[in-house]
């Protein structure tokens, strides 16, 4: 304690003893209690032969010094148990008062004992370099850090437990992964300047490879997996359109009203079927279907024409050669029918457009798309037939009969 003196009177302020002075104390303490544990044992040997020779005795004599014995025996267990108890609490104790110590503190009552949550990143680096939980727990100025499934079991003063939390986010801010992007949907985000700004508002690094197919986010793993989750949702729609050369301008200014409805991003490109322009719409499923629903609705009526869908399984199986041919027919087939018709840019579906006024057109085009399947279909039968193996033949191989590709219309 110590002693401050007034002009009226003396008061005493009693001061805490410091951490190392109650370790020094602890120490002593855990040290007696061991002894008091060793001793007892070491007198219940004693007692232990003394009983076994007053057995083989046989006297009643014997028979009572071997009660008193096991009483004897009996106390020094009881006292081996408090004595245990003790140290164990003690030890506690010691724990504490070496970490404080080691943490600097001045009241052993500020030592911290907090679980610190991690990303699925910084799990798998611990578990897999060992290294990693050695730096950690050196940042702690002192503390103690035990791996205790997805969180850091921490032990130590205020000042190390800020240290750790920056020494875990410095860990984090390793992690990277990487999504492909469409090259379509890359052009789509890149005019937006999406990527920078997605970049600056997640506080993470983002950087497209040299093909423009996809790109690789850096940073903490949270932040970089929260905005690569984003990405991948907008990768999830697609849709593209055509429209006529005139209506480029005004479908421009209905995307921008559409994006907005619809959280979609759409694009309207020059380059299109027939010089016309070419109609991205990309973002997340719904949004797209939705967006995709709009800008339809806007080019039929803008230009009264209407458009039917017509799934083309084939098409993927025609040769380079076949499939241009069958590309080449469609401007006369559209003709002949009274609309337009032109492969999808997936080339999985037949887009034809007509007349919304006469709808008389539909009817004849499905026809005559079914007789101009069934002879591409043929084509494909033909093609898969294995070939007889060549006989000789003293007149010679006969004269191969003229072929030639495509529909007559």
């Amino acid at each position: 304690c110590v002693r401050a003196r007034t002009q009226t009177h003396t008061s005493y302020i009693i001061m805490a003893p410091s951490p190392s002075a109650l370790l020094e104390a602890a120490t002593a303490r855990k040290s007696e209690l061991d002894e008091d544990v060793e001793s007892a044992k070491g007198e219940i040997a004693a007692l232990d032969t003394q009983i076994a020779e007053k057995r083989a005795e046989r006297t009643i004599a014997a028979q009572n010094a071997v009660k008193d014995l096991l009483k004897d025996k009996e106390a020094l267990m009881k006292k081996i148990r408090l004595s245990e108890g003790a140290a164990k609490h003690v030890s506690l104790a010691l724990e504490k008062l070496q970490l404080a110590v080691a943490a600097g503190l001045d009241d052993w009552k500020a030592l911290i004992e907090e679980k610190v949550a991690m990303s699925d990143f910084a799990q798998k680096r611990l578990k897999e370099d060992p290294s990693c939980l050695k730096m950690l727990e050196a940042s702690t100025s002192g503390g103690k850090l035990t791996l205790e499934g997805p969180k850091l079991a921490f032990k130590g003063g205020s000042q190390g437990l800020e240290n750790l939390k920056k020494a875990l986010a410095g860990l984090e801010s390793g992690y990277s992964c990487t999504v492909e992007v469409e090259i379509v949907m890359m052009g789509v985000l890149d005019r937006r300047d999406w990527f920078n700004k997605q970049a600056d508002k997640h506080g993470v690094e983002v950087e497209k490879d040299a093909n423009g197919t996809s790109v690789t986010i850096s940073g903490p793993a949270e932040k970089a997996k929260k905005l690569a989750d984003s990405l991948k949702f907008l990768l999830t729609g697609k849709a593209d359109l055509y429209c006529v050369r005139d209506l480029i301008a005004p479908c421009r200014t209905s995307a921008k009203e559409i994006e907005e409805q619809t959280g979609a991003f759409i694009d309207v490109l020059k380059g299109g079927f027939g010089g016309g322009g070419l109609i991205y719409v990309r973002g997340d499923r719904e949004g797209v279907a939705e967006a995709e629903e709009k800008m339809r609705a806007f080019i039929d009526a803008k230009e009264g024409k209407y458009s039917v869908f017509l799934d083309v399984p084939f098409y993927q199986k025609l040769d380079p050669e076949k499939a241009q041919h069958f590309e080449n027919d469609l401007p006369a087939f559209g003709a002949a029918c009274g609309m337009e018709a032109w492969m999808s840019e997936d080339k999985l579906r037949l887009e034809m457009r007509g007349p919304a006024a006469n709808k008389n057109w539909e009817t004849k085009a499905r026809t005559e798309f079914k007789q101009l399947s069934g002879w591409y279909l043929q084509q494909l039968k033909e093609a898969s037939k294995p070939k007889a193996p060549k006989e000789d033949d003293p007149w010679g191989p006969a004269p191969e009969a003229e072929f030639e590709l495509g529909h007559k219309w």
